[in-house]
């Protein structure tokens, strides 16, 4: 099995890749999905996530309000320090499981997962190969605004408090630049997905 971490910053297109990537055969998970899962309902992270922030932060049935918590904990270092403490570990257990049940029944599976902040503070030896995947800073703003969820003052403001590309790029093995069309990017991902399929036949 080759694990394969997607990093990449706000607007830069990580889940394009991985949908690319999962096309074209391999198994991919979104690391939002795993934070989702540690804090569902009654879980273990939703009770710790409570008891240090309040339940200001829970609707009636106990889901999280993950943009409220984000409005919370962005401008506050010590807060975002604090909830990064609660819920990184719990991530990576329900990763490990995840890869675990993947390494049984596919073992020769390319596994593909999306890991945000790795050049932030992951562990790169944790992933057989890296993939960093960059656009210029006009496209993610504007990527970013038309989604809706910020503004275009917010979406600068996310992304500078974000890892540099240079600091992604040092912890990467491949880059895609997601910058232009989807044919271009695939190109470049396809490229990558025949190394990884000559790696894993080595």
């Amino acid at each position: 099995m080759l694990v394969i971490a997607i990093t990449g910053g706000l607007g830069s297109g990580k889940t394009t890749v991985r949908e690319i990537l999962e096309d074209m055969g391999a198994l991919g998970l979104d690391a939002d999905e795993l934070a989702r899962r540690v804090v569902e309902p009654e879980s273990e992270g939703a009770r710790r996530v409570r008891k240090v922030f309040g339940g200001q932060f829970f609707d009636g049935e106990g889901r999280l309000d993950r943009q409220k918590m984000a409005q919370r904990v962005f401008s506050d270092q010590e807060a975002r320090d604090l909830l990064e403490s609660i819920l990184h570990p719990l991530i990576k257990e329900e990763e490990a499981r995840y890869l675990e049940e993947i390494s049984k029944s596919k073992p020769d599976a390319v596994v593909v997962l999306e890991i945000p902040l790795l050049a932030e503070g992951g562990v790169k030896e944790n992933y057989d190969r890296v993939v960093s995947v960059t656009a210029d800073l006009e496209t993610r703003i504007r990527r970013l605004f038309e989604s809706g969820r910020y503004s275009r003052v917010e979406a600068e403001a996310r992304i500078q408090s974000q890892a540099t590309d240079e600091e992604r790029a040092s912890v990467a093995d491949y880059i895609v630049d997601n910058s232009g069309e989807r044919a271009r990017t695939r190109e470049q991902v396809a490229q990558i997905w025949r190394e990884l399929q000559a790696a894993r036949r080595d």
